[in-house]
């Protein structure tokens, strides 16, 4: 089949290299691919001019260009009756424009199965050809991962993370005028802020039976414009929360992003290398022996920060999610905490750094497992097999 992949604008170009690494999955699984980066004028020129000849499928992360329109408003796909495809790597509630962009032949992944569900359950967003979970692959540099004993020793970064820090959360609803709406978004965010493993839409659904309501299209659609608040609420909150456990801690934690320079200035163990980019990210994960993940509220899906940082040959120690816990063998591939015992997470991760036998062990066995799995290749091939049923 033949392939156009749409790059678009992407903070430390991790989309970006999503689409590099995806696209050379499946030229090897024997498909044509024209990558068109839509950020530059030329690539949008040859967008436009790929219509007189469109290809089987148009492809962009986190649904880059799903609200392509002629000039009469129709979506360009099914003017041209071909299929458009993208894998969502945030939450759907950030995202209402692409998400409810109707096309008739589209694929839609999800990294999380809450999400799908929060789409089923989203008026405006149903009717995709195809709804599915599956998370983004590793990302990977060409050269073999040495996952010898000696080789993990050799590596000098001893925790890493990267990422946004945001600060401390802020209510934006506390402004709101008073409304039984602002309670309800102040409580679905208490929620979530106590339980990391409760989804959004689950989180409504309780808020609402509390005060002996049901969920309704109707009012679910109502409510859509303010859950992003609640939402990003809770997973600047986790992060916040645990970023100054491992702090209080002394943990020494290398970290790369944006934001950092306040938290790095107050916990002297916390190592600022900089904004840095994704792409760089992929030589520190080889040098790093564990790589601290946060989900970002994927309660039951993954990041693709833990399969890059497991065929980097690193150890990933991390929030637990429903999905890891099917995926990877806890404590032998991967180790994870639940949020009800944040308290106990400095000394648990100051326990694994300092046995470098046993981290060694758990990066190998992650190693191989992600290798198998977890590779862009596997997705590839789910992606492809889903647009052929499309077609």
């Amino acid at each position: 089949m033949r392939f156009v992949l749409m790059k678009g604008e992407s903070q430390y170009g991790s989309l970006r290299l999503h689409i590099d690494q995806f696209g050379a999955a499946l030229r090897e699984l024997g498909h044509e691919v024209t990558v068109l980066d839509l950020t530059d004028p030329a690539g949008r020129a040859a967008l436009d001019a790929s219509l007189a000849s469109p290809p089987d499928c148009y492809f962009g992360m986190g649904g880059v260009a799903a609200e392509y329109r002629t000039a009469a408003g129709a979506s360009v796909y099914d003017a041209l009756d071909v299929v458009y495809a993208t894998m969502h790597v945030d939450h759907p509630v950030y995202h209402a424009l692409r998400v409810t962009a109707k096309i008739r032949k589209e694929v839609e992944f999800f990294l999380d199965r809450t999400h799908v569900q929060f789409i089923n359950a989203w008026p405006s967003a149903r009717g995709v050809a195809h709804l599915g979970f599956l998370p983004p692959g590793a990302n990977e540099l060409p050269e073999p991962v040495d996952v010898s004993d000696e080789a993990f020793e050799r590596r000098d970064i001893p925790l890493l993370f990267t990422g946004t820090y945001r600060g401390p959360p802020t209510e934006a609803w506390a402004d709101w005028p008073e409304s039984p709406a602002r309670e309800i978004v102040a409580e679905i965010a208490a929620r979530m802020v106590s339980d990391g493993r409760l989804a959004l839409l689950d989180a409504l659904k309780a808020a609402l039976a509390d005060r002996g309501a049901q969920l309704t299209g109707e009012l679910f659609e109502q409510f859509v414009p303010l859950l992003q608040h609640a939402q990003g609420f809770a997973e600047a909150y986790h992060r916040n929360a645990l970023l100054h456990e491992l702090g209080r801690g002394g943990l020494p934690l290398h970290v790369y992003g944006s934001g950092w320079e306040p938290l790095a200035a107050q916990y002297p163990s916390f190592v600022y290398g900089g904004v840095g980019s994704f792409e760089e990210t992929l030589g520190l994960l080889r040098r790093a022996r564990v790589v601290l993940s946060t989900n970002n509220g994927f309660v039951a899906g993954g990041h693709e920060r833990v399969f890059t940082a497991m065929c980097g040959g690193a150890a990933v120690f991390g929030e637990a999610s429903k999905y890891y816990a099917e995926a990877f063998k806890e404590g032998r591939e991967i180790v994870t905490f639940p949020w009800s015992q944040i308290d106990r997470v400095a000394a648990r991760l100051a326990a694994l750094m300092e046995d470098t036998p046993a981290a060694a062990a758990i990066a190998r066995a992650g190693h191989k497992r992600a290798m198998a799995e977890h590779r862009w290749s596997d997705r590839a091939a789910k992606v492809v097999k889903a647009v052929k049923q499309v077609r």
